[in-house]
């Protein structure tokens, strides 16, 4: 899906990309959905590990917030045509939604995260919420800038204020 694009992902080109006759294919996968969803799921679990090995333990607000963006860079053309397709077809969407609640890709991220700075922000889960919808918006907006360094200082401006806001709002020492 990655390398073609979902809309050109047939049971065809995935047999020819895998190695697998139709039949062995479809024994496992009997709708081209669940075949789409498996994959989908186990593209992103590696994305997570990727995610894990990118940001070290006691990183920098900086450093995390890089380390999603590059993160999101690499994955935002994918992840936007998968969830577009969520909306358009229904069925992928209701075998997605049981992915989502029987499988780790369903949980909150943060919690296979190692510590860093942001840990010490009083709600270190909602922050690497409002950086992921940041950043999400951030690879959106790349796509339509003229001036390649607004992105960039957007960001360094976002930095700052998450630094400052960490700094403010630490988890409460009890």
């Amino acid at each position: 899906m990655n390398e073609i694009g979902l809309a050109r992902t047939s049971i065809t080109e995935i047999c020819n990309q895998a190695g697998f006759s139709r039949g062995a294919l479809l024994h496992h996968f009997p709708h081209k959905n669940d075949l789409l969803v498996a994959s989908y799921v186990e593209w992103l679990e590696g994305k997570l590990t990727s995610l894990q090995q990118r940001i070290h333990s006691a990183a920098s607000v900086r450093e995390e917030v890089a380390a999603w963006r590059i993160q999101m860079q690499e994955t935002f053309s994918m992840t936007q045509e998968f969830y577009w397709a969520l909306r358009n077809d229904e069925d992928l969407r209701e075998r997605f939604n049981v992915a989502l609640l029987t499988h780790s890709i369903g949980a909150d991220v943060s919690t296979h995260l190692p510590g860093t700075s942001i840990d010490n922000a009083a709600t270190p889960m909602l922050t690497r919420y409002v950086i992921a919808c940041f950043i999400r918006g951030l690879c959106f907006q790349e796509l339509f800038v003229r001036d390649r360094s607004i992105p960039d200082q957007a960001f360094d401006h976002f930095v700052e204020m998450l630094s400052a806001f960490v700094e403010r709002h630490p988890t409460s020492q009890t």
